[in-house]
C-alpha cells in the first residue's frame, strides 16, 4: 500500500508536472542528438549566408544573445532556406560567443550545407554531435529525475 505524502495531492500534481517536462525534454533531446548524430552522414550542397546578425532578447533573467544565420541552398532544383548552424544551438548570455558564430558566416558567403536526404527541408552548417547537442536531453533528464527521488524517498519512508 501506498503512503500518503506530506502535502498531499498538491505535490503528487507538481511533481506529475516536473516528470512530464522532463519526459519531454528527454524526447525532444533525444531527438536533437539524433540529428546531430545522423547528419554527419548527410549529403551536402553549396549554400549562400543570406544573413548574419547577433538577436539580443531580455527578460526578468537578463539579455540572452543569439546568433541568427540563415542561409539558403538548393536540392534537386529546389531553393531552402534554414537557419541552424548546428543542432545544440542556443542562446546564451554571453555576447561575444554570438559574434564569434556570425562572423564565421558573412552575408553573401558561399558555404557548404548539410542537408537530410529523406528531409531536404532540415540542413546545417555545422554537421555532427557537440556538447550542447546534450543539453536538452541533461535538462530533461535532471527535470525527471529530482521529483523521481523525491517520490521514492517520501514513498518508502516508514
Amino acid at each position: 500500500m501506498m503512503r500518503r505524502i506530506k502535502g498531499g495531492c498538491w505535490l503528487y500534481a507538481f511533481l506529475s508536472i516536473f516528470l512530464l517536462v522532463g519526459f519531454g525534454l528527454m524526447i525532444w533531446g533525444a531527438q536533437i542528438l539524433k540529428n546531430a548524430s545522423a547528419s554527419s552522414d548527410w549529403s551536402a550542397t553549396q549554400g549562400e549566408i543570406i544573413s548574419a546578425f547577433v538577436r539580443e532578447s531580455q527578460d526578468e533573467d537578463g539579455v540572452t544573445y543569439h546568433a541568427d544565420v540563415n542561409y539558403s541552398y538548393a536540392v534537386d532544383d529546389r531553393r531552402y532556406q534554414a537557419d541552424t548552424v548546428n543542432f545544440g544551438q542556443y542562446g546564451s548570455s554571453s555576447k561575444a560567443r554570438a559574434e564569434e558564430i556570425i562572423s564565421r558566416y558573412p552575408v553573401g558567403e558561399r558555404v557548404n550545407v548539410y542537408y537530410d536526404p529523406e528531409t531536404p527541408e532540415t540542413a546545417v552548417l555545422e554537421p555532427g554531435v557537440t556538447w550542447s547537442s546534450y543539453l536538452v536531453l541533461g535538462m530533461g533528464f535532471l527535470f525527471a529525475l529530482i521529483p523521481s527521488i523525491i517520490l521514492i524517498f517520501n514513498i518508502a519512508r516508514p
